[in-house]
């Protein structure tokens, strides 16, 4: 993304927007688990967030796939300003993949884990689209003139640390994980790395909402000072 301002009205779609996806999802997989886990304890790590949204055994699935729902779209609309903000091809493809991503998480939302087979497809898509999403942003951190920020890439490594493992983890002839072992269920590898992915996604939007807000502020004083000059 480059710091050439083209529209102040897309900026704050993409600050808002990413803000209020995290916002939104961090609420509803927030009160969901602790819910299901009765309490706030590290043992909340050892629950798979997908099962948040099953309608059958989690008393909040309602908040939870509504938050996905929301959050989602608004990560999408953040993605649609991205692309009509920058016109660089990075930009461009790191809002494209973003936007599959905010299209997984609504479908999630929508298809939660009581719809298995169109569950397990869309958080495939999400997983998937994820990885590439922070493997774009890696290159665009290098780039002349990026708004990538240095808490964006360390985030972006740890999401993608954390989906390669989920990718030695998966079973591709079910789109899903073994389930946690019965013997040692407090060292579930799957709910745990899926609670990491899922926290720094949500710690990524913040930053691009801030990083964004910030990039305002400076190119508005950048203008302030040009016009006193004047």
């Amino acid at each position: 993304m480059t710091d050439r301002v083209r529209n102040y009205d897309l900026h704050l779609v993409i600050v808002f927007m990413s803000l209020a996806a995290a916002a939104i999802c961090s609420f509803g997989v927030g009160s969901a688990l602790i819910v299901q886990a009765d309490g706030i304890s590290l043992d909340m790590l050892m629950i798979r967030p997908d099962t948040l949204g099953n309608y059958m055994h989690s008393s909040f699935a309602i908040v939870f796939n509504l938050s996905l729902l929301a959050g989602g779209s608004c990560f999408l609309l953040a993605m649609v300003a991205v692309f009509n903000t920058f016109p660089d091809l990075l930009s461009r493809y790191i809002a494209i993949i973003g936007g599959v991503v905010g299209v997984s998480i609504v479908l999630m939302g929508v298809f939660p884990i009581n719809f298995l087979d169109l569950h397990r497809k869309a958080s495939t898509l999400y997983l998937f689209s994820t990885i590439f999403l922070h493997c774009i942003c890696l290159l665009d951190y290098f780039k002349p003139g990026s708004t990538m920020t240095k808490r964006m890439l360390s985030l972006s490594i740890i999401s993608i640390c954390s989906g390669l493992l989920l990718l030695t983890l998966f079973d591709w002839s079910q789109l899903d994980f073994a389930e946690c072992s019965a013997d040692l269920p407090q060292y579930c590898i799957v709910s745990s790395a899926m609670w990491t992915l899922t926290q720094a996604n949500i710690l990524w939007c913040i930053c691009l909402g801030l990083s964004l807000l910030s990039t305002i502020k400076t190119q508005q004083h950048n203008v302030y000072q040009f016009l006193e000059t004047r």
